[in-house]
């Protein structure tokens, strides 16, 4: 019991130092980068001139950003609560955004220019362009809102049995729309990708506009290498075979093809993190330093 207290009250100053390390290199990071910016703006002419030519609002923007940039960096070493704040502010900005947006988007030309048209019209849609058939459209429009309302006795004390049924009919329209497009766009284009001549020919066409056919020596390539690796594929998820023999050979062969996709799809994935890392950097000496 007393080793235990004995650790604790030992473990406290050891947290404020690396608390006031943490602060105290922030600090110091955020000056080193100001005396920066002060030294390559005297330095140079254009730069001044056009940091100068920027606006107060500008400025201020470029900083807030640059600081909540440095803030979400800073969980690189530690949680803490700079990088709270930054995370904070992220999540409630979009939040924010996206509320907004989605209300001019979708609540103000779907729903209330339905039910007054004349009104969303006059105070928020000028280029509001009438309907042919305003009875109609209004009570389509009842359907949303009713359904709308009962999603909002979520938040009441009692009853909230009432918002599953907008819930249910959100997620099964989704559910529905969402697997009629993967269908069309994955499931179908993906076996009429896989049905294509293996031997592949080339049209050319010459001066005269004589068109002739040439054997195209990577199109057959690659036609046969998507017929092995979906038929290889397939069989490695084909359970009611032994995988021996034969078929183990394909599903080991299928295993490469899996293997090499998924790795695609990640270096693809990391990439684009990258991308947006370079863009931040970017952001931080060219625009908020003035480097570049």
């Amino acid at each position: 019991m007393n080793d235990s207290m004995m650790n604790s009250t030992d473990e406290k100053p050891a947290t404020r130092r690396r608390s006031s390390f943490l602060w105290f290199s922030l600090a110091l990071l955020g000056i080193s980068l100001c005396v920066l910016r002060v030294a390559v703006a005297s330095q140079d002419g254009a730069a001044a001139s056009a940091e100068a030519a920027r606006t107060l609002w500008e400025s201020i923007g470029i900083w807030v950003a640059a600081f909540m940039t440095l803030g979400i960096f800073s969980f690189l070493y530690k949680d803490n609560p700079f990088y709270k704040v930054c995370e904070s502010v992220l999540i409630g900005v979009s939040a924010a955004y996206w509320m907004v947006s989605a209300f001019w988007s979708t609540l103000v030309p779907q729903l209330f220019a339905k039910l007054s048209p004349t009104l969303v019209k006059s105070y928020a849609m000028p280029s509001l362009t009438p309907s042919e058939t305003p009875g109609l459209e209004f009570a389509l429009a009842l359907v949303p809102l009713a359904l709308g309302g009962m999603l909002l006795w979520r938040l009441a004390p009692k009853g909230q049995w009432i918002s599953v049924w907008p819930i249910a009919m959100v997620i099964g329209v989704t559910a529905g729309l969402r697997l009629v497009s993967a269908v069309e766009s994955d499931f179908l284009a993906q076996i009429s990708a896989t049905m294509r001549p293996l031997i592949a020919l080339e049209t050319t066409t010459d001066a005269a506009g004589v068109a002739t056919r040439s054997f195209d020596f990577w199109g057959t390539v690659g036609g046969f290498v998507g017929v092995i690796g979906v038929l290889s594929v397939l069989s490695y998820f084909l359970f009611s075979i032994e995988h021996k023999g034969v078929v183990g050979k394909s599903a080991r062969l299928g295993i490469w093809f899996l293997m090499i996709t998924f790795g695609g799809a990640f270096g693809l994935t990391v990439m684009g993190r990258i991308t947006l890392l370079a863009q931040r950097f970017e952001f931080l000496f060219k625009d908020w330093l003035g480097i570049g």
